[in-house]
């Protein structure tokens, strides 16, 4: 394999993936009239975006969700197992909240419908660049209402007041029986509640429990 053209210092290096020539060849031409980005080349499917990315290693992939072949999701897939690095715009005429919360779940650092005004594609690739997230407004309160719809199966219960005054007193190393002087609790009631923290939590001890309240934020 030949290696990649060197490239000019200071732009973002640009990948264009899509099977359809007239929509890759406007984005392809409005990327090329950037000053801050340079497009390294093009891809009219799956398996060929892929080998553009082994290849190029540019900093971002416009890429469409719906390429023949290996799809949008699968070329990010791979690339992901695979420890590429470039950073991932999905473009996609899908607009549907399950589709758009699949692509951020598997790792898209942007999603943007093909209805797109080259201003917001622009300035996707190159917030993308920086380390940003990017979601088109267009499509922010659909997401908001998939994540709403999904959180119950995806979140454990809550704890309950007495079950967090229980877990910050152990936070503070504070034993049962020491738990129960401070709150007028029994040591087997201590326990109990304890207990309800870790099958809630999906954890078996005391130290996980505690990291896993400190990852969301309970005891702040």
């Amino acid at each position: 394999m030949s290696e990649p053209a060197p490239r000019v210092r200071g732009r973002v290096g640009v990948v264009v993936a899509d099977d359809h020539p007239v929509y890759r060849d406007g984005i392809v031409n409005l990327l090329k009239a950037q000053a801050e980005i340079e497009v390294l080349g093009e891809a009219a499917d799956g398996r060929e975006a892929l080998d553009r990315i082994r290849e190029l290693r540019p900093d971002v992939i416009v890429l469409d969700v719906s390429l023949p072949g290996v799809d949008g999701f699968g070329v990010l897939d791979a690339a992901k197992r695979q420890g590429l690095a470039t950073r991932v715009v999905l473009i996609s005429a899908r607009e549907d909240s399950a589709t758009i919360y699949h692509a951020l779940s598997v790792g898209a650092d942007a999603f943007l419908p093909k209805s797109s005004t080259g201003t917001e594609i622009v300035d996707s690739v190159l917030a993308v660049a920086r380390g940003k997230t990017v979601i088109a407004s267009a499509i922010q309160a659909g997401l908001l209402q998939e994540i709403r719809m999904r959180r119950p199966a995806d979140d454990r219960p809550v704890l309950s007041s007495r079950e967090l005054e229980v877990l910050r007193l152990v936070a503070d190393g504070l034993s049962a029986i020491e738990i129960g002087e401070r709150l007028h609790l029994s040591r087997t009631t201590v326990r109990t509640h304890l207990q309800h923290v870790y099958e809630k939590f999906g954890v078996s001890d005391r130290t996980s429990a505690v990291v896993h309240a400190l990852r969301r934020g309970l005891l702040l």
